[in-house]
């Protein structure tokens, strides 16, 4: 099983064991209360804190011993370091988050399936696909070829996520069946989507800044609200084409496309948001790897979700082929490089918030089982 390197374990340890006889940020959020039960830290407890960590930066803007006081406390760099090294540790094949030439790598790689997908699509219409004009994606390439080409890094993708959501757990906490308790997913899933702890110790982070506010917050809920109506809007296509024979395009005015409009939208605003909250923020208090991962994932939302939006916007002009061909191109892409991208923090944060859960839960029971 993955383990923590040494030298970044021992400073890791060495900086929470200062926060855990200070206790100053005790009531921030449940990152300190969780850390309040390890004696003794071990590398699991490293892992599963940092990702528990929501990163608002609160107790760095309260903490009296951060840098340049002689013991350096730094809680959301050394916890961006560990969150860093979990999404390479536990994804299989073995993969670093991707930095800025990874980005290179996915624009390139997406110029070259977005070439492939034109030839395909050229001769499985018989030299017909961008000619046209209604909407059809159907009539540019082929219903069972664009099946397989989109299902197939998707299903690896879920593989290899599944995979690393396993890995994680067992070396965080153990067996499998701990991940069956039905109640525990509902109140942690429920902290999950609201985002409850993104809101600091007061009204909202100081993030980026020195004073609270909720702005990141409500843009993560842009974002994540819009991915979940895009999806809404795929499966509702699909709904409508395999169990109601309705093939597309849609009515502008059906759940296929209000959905998918709101979603591709509601994205945008988000991630242009969260990217000038990304410049704006101190450096020092993450990593260069992570802020690149972080920007890059952005853009790859925006180029997803505006490719998508422009396919919408020209499905009844000459232009519409060649649009869609470049959205689907992203999309395969997106799919097959997931696992490697910054996408994978919402696993392990949500196992670390089931985690947190099951130990609250446990502590809330022991003192009742104490009085019998």
């Amino acid at each position: 099983m993955p383990q923590l390197g040494p030298s970044s374990f021992d400073e890791a340890a060495r900086q929470l064991n200062i926060c855990n006889s200070c206790r100053y940020c005790a009531g921030y959020c449940p990152v300190w209360p969780a850390l309040e039960r390890r004696v003794d830290l071990t590398p699991a407890d490293v892992t599963h804190l940092a990702n528990l960590c929501h990163d608002c930066r609160d107790c760095y803007l309260a903490c009296m011993y951060t840098p340049p006081h002689e013991f350096g406390v730094n809680p959301p760099k050394i916890f961006a370091e560990e969150r860093t090294s979990t999404y390479h540790r536990f994804i299989w094949p073995a993969a670093r988050v991707r930095d800025a030439s990874g980005t290179v790598v996915a624009i390139v790689a997406t110029a070259v399936v977005a070439a492939l997908l034109a030839v395909l699509s050229w001769l499985s219409t018989n030299g017909t696909a961008f000619e046209a004009t209604d909407g059809s994606a159907y009539a540019v390439i082929r219903h069972d070829l664009l099946l397989v080409l989109v299902s197939a890094p998707a299903v690896y993708a879920l593989i290899v996520l599944a995979v690393a959501a396993a890995r994680y757990w067992r070396f965080t906490h153990g067996p499998l069946g701990a991940l069956m308790h039905g109640r525990s997913w509902i109140r942690a899933l429920r902290e999950a989507l609201t985002l409850r702890h993104q809101t600091g110790a007061d009204e909202g982070c100081t993030y980026p800044g020195d004073r609270p506010t909720m702005s990141r917050r409500v843009l993560h809920q842009f974002v994540m609200v819009g991915f979940f109506l895009t999806f809404l809007s795929t499966t509702a296509a699909a709904f409508e084409q395999y169990f109601l024979a309705l093939l597309p395009p849609y009515p502008y005015a059906s759940v296929p496309v209000i959905s998918g409009l709101v979603g591709g939208v509601a994205q945008i605003v988000g991630c242009i948001g969260l990217l000038r909250l990304k410049r704006l923020s101190d450096p020092d208090q993450g990593t260069s790897v992570m802020r690149r991962a972080d920007v890059s994932f952005l853009w790859s939302l925006i180029v997803l979700n505006g490719t998508g939006l422009l396919v919408l916007f020209t499905r009844t002009t000459p232009l519409f082929g060649e649009i869609l061909v470049v959205h689907l191109a992203a999309v395969i892409v997106a799919f097959s490089v997931a696992p490697y991208t910054k996408f994978v923090h919402f696993i392990f944060r949500t196992l670390a918030i089931y985690k947190n859960v099951l130990e609250g839960q446990a502590q809330q029971t022991e003192p009742a089982q104490r009085a019998r």
